[in-house]
């Protein structure tokens, strides 16, 4: 045999060995200890609102997923698997039936969430899985769950491939550090643990869609924290540091601010600060970040941790509320050093998908008017492009860089219209952004049932501007009152409005 040939089928053989290992199934129990039956196939129903017709009663549906057993008869799993659920039944793979769980706390922050049960047998035979650390890049990992509404429970194998900040979907806002692998992960495995050396080390969640084999864990550092944050029988969330910056890096830009004479890291210039944030009050803008708690940001805004670099919004998402934060800054030529507590915001709420509350409406001469949310925009945002009315598209896309929270917290807009004499001359307002009513700006959607409740009561006419339209709504108050409950009974809508919730 030639040596060409025999390297070859060394190659060969090495190859094939090599893809069994990586890819052969693992078998009950192999690397996962006697944590395997502390993995639980959760069954839920849900009700799912309709934001193109708020009036309507929410639908119900099915989904399932996955959760595990952790310390204290508790049963870890994602926000998202439970959201708005209506019955939460779940069951171990070496038990006969299913049990009853309801959810004790909920995060749709970082998408996690605490589920109980009340039956003491639930738990008879299982040992929790424990948290480990998170995990060395190209490391081994195993992922636990019941993909595609399996009824047996599912293991795969893969690798750490990254780790970064980035979004997570269940909120549509927020980011934290995610777990990057390239083991498989499909609807029913969001909730179950990826482990390493018998230990839990990440929560799979999500998948990268426009990628083969690509999905993320939320890593045990956010969910200690959440386990943390509800110690004392409530969950508080993340705080916003609440600043807009740009990096350093522009040696003209270091040398406008006088940053040349530094040795050293330059931070991070600060041109934006949020209302009611932790820097709200404390920061400016034009001032440049140097160091948080004692950690120098680089000009990139990096903090050096273990050796290595992460985003110095890494660090600020593990600070609690209340907890005070130290900075350094770079203020009029000369350092400084300011303390002031973390807490949070409700600038970006608007644009966080709600999940607790029915959405939110009112119906005026059959005109429905809704605010601008992250839930009304992912109904009709593809509408709204297509029809041109970027002014909607633009104020949410840029109500934070552009500072519109000034004036308004959440913008209000016409949706829709219910077809009657009434409003007949109505229909060029859809999709229009509301300013005032008579004369009053309207600054959030609560407000704007009330101005329009006074409006009805003070005078003949309710006048109802709308941004960048110098023709108003002007409707007579007593047809108004006329024509309600007849366009209500024609539709068959119980109730002509649902303010927005605050919960506490």
């Amino acid at each position: 045999m030639s040596s060409r040939r025999l390297f070859l089928r060394i190659a060969f053989i090495f190859n094939a060995v090599f893809f069994l290992l990586l890819f052969s199934p693992v078998r009950a129990g192999e690397e996962t200890g006697s944590g395997l039956n502390s993995v639980v196939r959760i069954e839920t129903t849900f009700f799912e609102f309709s934001y193109d017709t708020p009036w309507k009663q929410p639908s119900l549906h099915s989904a399932s997923g996955t959760g595990f057993i952790i310390q204290g008869n508790r049963i870890l799993t994602n926000a998202h698997v439970i959201s708005q659920s209506n019955t939460i039944r779940i069951q171990r793979p070496d038990q006969r039936k299913d049990y009853e769980a309801r959810v004790v706390f909920v995060a749709h922050d970082c998408d996690l969430a605490l589920l109980s049960v009340d039956d003491p047998s639930f738990f008879q035979g299982a040992q929790p899985l424990e948290l480990g650390q998170i995990p060395e890049l190209n490391s081994p990992v195993i992922v636990i769950g019941f993909p595609i509404g399996g009824d047996r429970v599912s293991i795969t194998r893969g690798i750490v491939s990254r780790k970064e900040m980035d979004l997570y979907s269940h909120s549509e806002i927020d980011y934290h550090l995610v777990i990057q692998v390239d083991a498989a992960i499909n609807p029913g495995n969001s909730g179950g643990p990826a482990l390493q050396n018998g230990k839990v080390i990440g929560v799979a969640f999500q998948v990268l869609t426009r990628g083969e084999n690509v999905g993320y864990l939320i890593p045990t550092v956010v969910v200690r924290r959440f386990l943390r944050d509800i110690e004392d029988g409530r969950y508080d969330g993340y705080i916003d540091f609440g600043t807009l910056e740009i990096f350093t890096e522009n040696p003209v830009l270091r040398n406008a601010l006088g940053l040349s004479s530094l040795e050293g890291d330059t931070g991070v210039f600060i041109y934006t600060v949020f209302p009611g944030s932790s820097a709200d009050g404390f920061l400016k803008p034009g001032d440049v970040l140097l160091s948080v708690n004692a950690m120098p940001l680089t000009e990139k805004g990096d903090v050096e941790v273990d050796g290595s670099l992460q985003s110095y919004s890494e660090l600020i998402d593990n600070i609690s509320p209340g907890t005070p934060i130290n900075v350094e800054i770079w203020r009029d030529g000369k350092k400084m050093q300011l303390t002031f507590p973390a807490r949070k915001t409700n600038v970006f709420e608007f644009q966080r998908r709600n999940y607790d509350s029915p959405p939110a409406y009112l119906i005026c001469a059959g005109l429905v008017f809704q605010p601008v949310d992250a839930n009304l925009m992912e109904t009709m945002g593809a509408g709204w492009a297509a029809a041109g009315k970027m002014d909607i598209l633009y104020r949410y896309r840029y109500f934070i860089y552009n500072a519109i929270y000034k004036e308004t917290a959440v913008d209000v807009v016409l949706t829709r219209k219910l077809n009657d004499a009434v409003n007949l001359y109505a229909g060029r307002f859809i999709g229009s952004t509301v300013e005032s009513v008579n004369g009053n700006p309207v600054r959030d959607f609560n407000a704007f049932i009330s101005l329009m409740d006074e409006a009805q009561k003070a005078g003949r006419f309710v006048i109802v501007r709308f941004r960048n339209d110098p023709v108003p709504l002007i409707l007579r108050s007593e047809v108004i009152a006329s024509s309600s409950s007849g366009i209500l009974e024609k539709y068959g809508i119980v109730r002509d409005r649902m303010p927005v919730r605050r919960l506490p």
